[in-house]
């Protein structure tokens, strides 16, 4: 392999309290235990990301630059892999019957997360691949660092500054910390706090539509992962690559300065202007949104992302419309705006042949 640099995203995972967890319980079910929770990791990262190397109780990964096209996309991945976490935990628990300390203490175990953006090389010796650079090295030091010492945090996910201006994000409700290391200064640092994070996911009620209520529905199989077929179908810029000339998408309020519930985007077709405002967002499983026109609301739809066997995705695409007539009727004026009109079902096949195209073009690029 030529040892060729690559510019794209580190990170890591690293399971928080293994070490006093270790050594306070049995090492034969605590082994059992972190084998487990690695094997969920590995399992999360490798649709989007390559694995590095596994580091005792932390998964190192990276991916070429063009696979997170979407700022918000990289967060969305990060935070699906702690709820896949704490949620992975409590079935660990609930399932056992054993009460050696090990079991008992699933629950002390946690997750941080580190990211970063620079340059790396890919070097092979051996048959033994391994990422060298300084930023692979400042990656793995930002591990030691005093956030939780600031802040108490347990689990929260690392952004460096370099990391989100690449993304071009400016994410709020942040802890930002200076971390200094011998040799590569200081580093600006962003923090969130995922146990918060969790808890704002998981409560939020969930609104997703019935299949008996839509009034019409569309399904698309994308060869690509839920992660990348989210991305195609929620980012505006990429919409405006696959739904034709009739319509311009824009992003329009951002939350926290970042996708997700309550955010907003436009569209103009013709001389009018619609806004559809996301009521529900659970990357990369579902989401639902609103839209309005003059004031008033004229559609609902929800959007799931049903995981394949082969690691594409089947989009199932729900749309209610809001208006006083009978059920029948609203459905067969939806499927004359939405396919005799604007051939939505054309459209979002090609999203799906873009999408992959892509996709491809970025996994090609780790190679």
């Amino acid at each position: 392999m030529s040892a060729t640099t690559q510019h794209g995203y580190l990170l890591i995972a690293d399971i928080s309290g293994y070490t006093s967890y270790v050594a306070k319980t049995e090492l034969e079910h605590s082994h059992e235990i972190l084998a487990d929770l690695l094997e969920l990791l590995v399992e999360k990262f490798q649709p989007l990301m390559t694995i590095s190397k596994l580091e005792g109780d932390a998964v190192f990964a990276y991916a070429a630059e063009g696979v997170f096209t979407r700022g918000e996309t990289l967060i969305e991945f990060i935070e699906s892999m702690y709820v896949a976490f704490r949620d992975k935990q409590v079935s660990m628990k609930r399932a056992t019957t054993c009460t050696c300390n090990a079991c008992r203490n699933i629950p002390s175990l946690d997750l941080k997360f580190f990211a970063h953006h620079g340059d790396f090389i890919v070097q092979s010796v051996m048959n033994i691949r391994e990422l060298v650079g300084s930023d692979v090295n400042l990656i793995h030091r930002l591990t030691k660092n005093h956030v939780s010492e600031s802040t108490g945090w347990r689990a929260y996910v690392m952004f460096t500054e370099k990391c989100l201006d690449h993304l071009e994000l400016n994410l709020d409700d942040t802890h930002i910390q200076m971390e200094e290391y011998e040799h590569l200064g200081e580093i600006r640092t962003y923090n969130v706090d995922l146990h918060k994070r969790y808890k704002e996911i998981t409560d939020t009620r969930r609104i997703m539509l019935d299949e008996k209520d839509a009034d019409i529905i569309f399904r698309v199989d994308f060869p690509t992962p839920p992660a990348v077929t989210w991305e195609w179908i929620q980012d505006p810029i990429k919409r405006n690559l696959w739904n034709g000339d009739h319509v311009h998408w824009s992003p329009g309020e951002r939350p926290k300065g970042r996708a997700g519930k309550g955010a907003s985007n436009h569209c103009a077709h013709g001389k009018s202007i619609s806004t559809e405002v996301a009521v529900d967002w659970r990357p990369f499983d579902y989401s639902t949104a609103d839209s309005f026109e003059n004031g008033k609301k004229t559609f609902t739809e929800t959007l799931r992302f049903e995981p394949l066997p082969g690691g594409g995705t089947r989009v199932h695409d729900l749309i209610q419309m809001h208006m006083s007539l009978p059920s029948f009727a609203r459905r067969a004026i939806m499927r004359f705006v939405m396919i005799n009109q604007h051939h939505f079902d054309d459209a979002i096949r090609k999203a799906a042949e873009l999408a992959a195209e892509e996709y491809e073009k970025a996994k090609s690029e780790d190679l």
